[in-house]
C-alpha cells in the first residue's frame, strides 16, 4: 500500500525543480490557465451568431420546454406534448435555464454549451496537474481548449458538452476514491456518472468498465471490501441512471408524450434501441447517397480496428495521438506490481481505460456513427500527450536518454503530416503548404535545438520544447478555427478545414428543401390566418420538419411520426378521432417523408398518406407555399424539386372550401 507521505512525493514529484516545468510554472499557473480558458472561451463563443439556433430539432424542444412544467418534465419535443425529443433531458433543462433567464435565443441555446466547454478545459487543468505538476495540466488545458471536435461541439447545442463535462466531473471524487478507499467518494463518482447517463444515456456507460478498473485495482483496502465498494457504486449509479427513465415509462401513456424514437412508446426501448444497438450495430440498409443527400463522413470510415486512424477522424481528435500512447506508457516505466499502484499511476489509469474503451467502441461500432462522437476522446487524449510531454522532459532532467523527447517530437510530426498530406494543395501561393512546412520546419528545428543543447540550457531547451508545441499546434488550431470562422454544419458538427479554403457553407441535412418549405412564410400566415381553435397548427411527417414552424410560431406542430418520421404514434383510425375531435384540420405529407427507412416505416406512412388522401381536401399551392426558384442540378437545387412533391391537405374544409381546394 501506498501512504500519504508517499503519494504526496509521487504526486510533487513532477513539480520539483531540478526535474519537471511545474517550478518554472509556478508563478504563472493563474495567468496561464486565465489566457487558456479565454482562448477556449473566444473559440467557442466568437460569431457564434451565426450557428442560429442550431439543430433545430432541439432548439423546438427547448422552447416547448420552456413554455410548460409538463414539457420540461417529459421532455417534449413539441408544444402540445404529442412526442419526446430522443435524447434524455438533463442537457436540455440546462438550456431551458439559460433561455428562462436571457430570453429564447440562439445565444441563450449554445450559451450552455459554451460554458460547458470551458468548464472541461478547468476540470482537466485541475485533474492533471494535481498528479503531473502545472506544466501537465497547462498543456492539457491548452490541447483540450484547440482540440477541434471539442471547439466544433462545444459552438453547438448538442449535448456531447455536457457529457464529457459530467464524466470530467465524476473523474474528480473517482480518482479521490482510488487514493483514499473513500467509499463516500465512489458512490458520488457514480451518482455523476448517472447523471451523464441522463444526458447521452449508454453513451455515458462505456466509461464505467474503466472506472471500476481504477477503484478496484488502486483502493488500498483490501480485496473484498473493494468489491464490495464496487457494487455498491453499481446500485447507485443504476439508480440514478434509470430514475427518470422508470418515472417516464410508469406515467400512463396519456398523461406524457410519446416516447420518441422508439416502437413501443418506452424510454426503456429508447436506451437499448436507438441509443444503444442502433448505434453498435447497423440493423436496416443504409440509404443510398444521392447529390441531396451525400453519404457522410462514416460511410467513408467502415468500422473496424484502423477507423479512427482515418485522416478525416484524425483531423477532429488524434493529431498528437503518438504523444497520447506515450503518455499511457511512461508513468509505469517503474512500476512492477498490479497489486499497490500510486496516485500517478492511477491518475493514468483513469486516462488510459478511458480512451481505449471509448475508442474501441467508436472504432468497432457499426450502427449510427457521426464525427462529433469523437469529442469524448479529446480529454484523455489531452491528458495523455501532456503527460508524455512532461514525463520525457523529467527524464531527460533525471540524466535519461536525450534522444527519446525529440524522437517523439519529430514521430508525433511525421503523424500529422502523413494525416495532412491529403488536404494540401502543392502550390506557393496556398497557406495550407505553408501550414504543412511550419509543421515541419518548426518541429526539425526545435528537434535539433533539443538534442544539441546542453543539460544546463534551460532556457534554450525550453525555448525550443515551446517551438516544437507550436508547430504541432498550428495544424490542430487550423481545423478548430474552422467553425470559429466559417459556419459549419450546425446538425452535426464537424472540423473541416476546406471550410477555410473554400469559404463555403456545408449546413448538410438531407431534408434541406423540405424542411425550407416547411418555414415558408406563406404557409405559416396560411396556416394562422386558417387556425380555427384547432390545438395542432399542422401536422407534418417527422420533426426536422416540425422544428423550423415550432422555432418560429411557439405553436403546436405535429410530427407524426416522431423524429425521423418511423416511430408508430398514430393510426389512421387514431388520427381520424383527432380530426373528428377538432384538435387538427392541417396535413403536410409527401416529399422525403424520413430517412433510414425500411419497408415496415414506408408501409405506415403509405396508409398514413392514403387516408389523408382520401378524406381530405388537396390546398392549392398557390395559396399556401412561395413560387420556388427553378431547381437547378446542383444537392440543393435537387431537394427543393423533391419538396414541390408536398401536399397540403385540409381535413375540414367545408368552412371555406371555395378558396382552398384545387381548381
Amino acid at each position: 500500500m501506498v501512504s500519504g507521505a508517499e503519494a504526496r512525493t509521487e504526486g510533487e514529484r513532477g513539480q520539483e525543480p531540478g526535474l519537471g516545468l511545474g517550478a518554472r510554472l509556478a508563478n504563472w499557473r493563474g495567468p496561464g490557465l486565465s489566457a487558456i480558458l479565454l482562448l477556449g472561451a473566444v473559440l467557442r463563443g466568437w460569431g457564434i451568431e451565426r450557428n442560429g439556433f442550431g439543430t433545430e430539432y432541439y432548439a423546438a424542444g427547448v422552447r416547448s420546454m420552456a413554455e410548460s412544467w409538463h414539457n420540461f418534465l417529459f421532455n417534449a419535443f413539441d408544444p402540445a406534448g404529442f412526442v419526446s425529443l430522443d435524447k434524455p433531458p438533463l442537457a436540455f433543462w440546462l438550456q431551458v435555464a439559460s433561455v428562462k433567464l436571457l430570453g429564447f435565443s440562439g445565444f441563450a441555446l449554445h450559451l450552455p454549451q459554451l460554458l460547458e466547454g470551458v468548464g472541461a478545459v478547468a476540470l482537466l487543468y485541475l485533474l492533471v496537474a494535481r498528479r503531473f505538476g502545472a506544466a501537465a495540466g497547462l498543456l492539457a488545458a491548452l490541447l483540450l481548449a484547440l482540440t477541434p471536435i471539442s471547439v466544433a461541439v462545444d459552438r453547438s447545442d448538442n449535448t456531447d458538452s455536457c457529457l464529457v463535462l459530467f464524466l470530467l466531473l465524476a473523474s474528480w471524487p473517482l480518482i479521490l476514491a482510488a487514493e483514499r478507499a473513500s467509499t463516500g467518494m465512489l458512490l458520488l463518482a457514480a451518482a455523476l456518472v448517472g447523471l451523464a447517463f441522463n444526458v447521452k444515456m449508454l453513451a455515458a456507460a462505456v466509461v464505467v468498465p474503466g472506472f471500476l478498473a481504477v477503484y478496484i485495482l488502486g483502493a488500498p483496502v483490501v480485496w473484498p471490501r473493494r468489491l464490495i465498494d464496487a457494487g455498491l457504486a453499481g446500485i447507485v449509479l443504476a439508480v440514478v441512471s434509470l430514475s427518470w427513465i422508470v418515472f417516464y415509462d410508469l406515467t400512463p401513456a396519456a398523461g406524457r408524450p410519446y416516447a420518441g424514437s422508439s416502437q413501443t412508446n418506452s424510454m426503456l426501448e429508447l436506451v437499448v434501441g436507438h441509443n444503444g444497438i442502433d448505434r453498435l450495430i447497423r440493423r436496416n440498409q443504409p440509404p443510398q447517397a444521392t447529390a441531396a443527400a451525400p453519404l457522410r463522413l462514416e460511410r467513408r470510415t467502415p468500422p473496424g480496428p484502423l477507423r479512427l486512424a482515418h485522416p478525416a477522424l484524425v483531423g477532429q481528435v488524434g493529431w498528437l495521438l503518438p504523444l497520447a500512447l506515450a503518455g499511457i506508457v511512461l508513468p509505469l516505466r517503474r512500476q512492477r506490481s498490479l497489486l499497490s499502484l500510486p496516485p500517478r499511476v492511477l491518475a493514468t489509469l483513469l486516462w488510459s481505460g478511458w480512451v481505449l474503451i471509448y475508442g474501441t467502441v467508436l472504432s468497432f461500432a457499426a450502427g449510427l456513427f457521426h464525427d462529433y462522437y469523437l469529442v469524448t476522446l479529446a480529454p484523455p487524449l489531452a491528458a495523455l500527450a501532456a503527460i508524455a510531454v512532461t514525463e520525457l522532459w523529467s527524464r531527460e532532467q533525471e540524466g535519461g536518454g536525450r534522444r527519446l523527447l525529440p524522437a517523439m517530437l519529430l514521430l508525433t510530426t511525421a503523424w500529422q503530416a502523413a494525416m495532412e498530406w491529403r488536404y494540401v494543395p502543392w502550390q506557393l501561393n496556398d497557406w495550407r503548404l505553408w501550414l504543412l512546412l511550419t509543421l515541419v520546419g518548426g518541429s526539425a528545428l526545435a528537434a535539433a535545438s533539443l538534442l544539441t543543447a546542453p543539460l544546463e540550457a534551460a532556457r534554450r531547451r525550453g525555448a525550443a520544447l515551446g517551438l516544437a508545441i507550436a508547430a504541432l499546434l498550428a495544424t490542430p488550431a487550423a481545423w478548430a478555427l474552422s467553425n470559429v470562422l466559417e459556419r459549419g454544419n450546425v446538425a452535426f458538427p464537424v472540423a473541416d478545414l476546406s471550410l477555410l479554403a473554400a469559404g463555403e457553407e456545408r449546413v448538410g441535412g438531407r431534408f434541406g428543401g423540405a424542411a425550407r418549405l416547411a418555414s415558408d412564410e406563406t404557409l405559416i400566415g396560411f396556416l394562422l390566418h386558417h387556425r380555427a381553435g384547432e390545438r395542432y397548427l399542422l401536422a407534418v411527417a417527422n420533426a426536422r420538419l416540425a422544428a423550423p414552424i415550432i422555432l418560429r410560431t411557439g405553436e403546436p406542430v405535429m410530427a407524426l411520426g416522431g423524429f425521423s418520421g418511423s416511430d408508430p404514434i398514430l393510426s389512421p383510425a387514431a388520427l381520424a378521432r383527432l380530426i373528428e375531435a377538432g384538435e387538427l384540420r392541417f396535413i403536410l405529407i409527401g416529399g422525403p417523408a424520413s430517412f433510414g427507412r425500411n419497408a415496415e416505416t414506408q408501409t405506415r406512412q403509405r396508409e398514413i398518406a392514403q387516408w389523408v388522401a382520401g378524406n381530405g381536401a388537396p390546398v392549392d399551392p398557390a395559396l399556401w407555399r412561395t413560387s420556388p426558384a427553378e431547381p437547378s442540378a446542383t444537392g440543393r437545387g435537387a431537394a427543393a424539386a423533391r419538396s414541390q412533391d408536398m401536399q397540403l391537405y385540409d381535413l375540414r374544409p367545408a368552412a371555406d372550401a371555395a378558396t382552398m381546394r384545387t381548381p
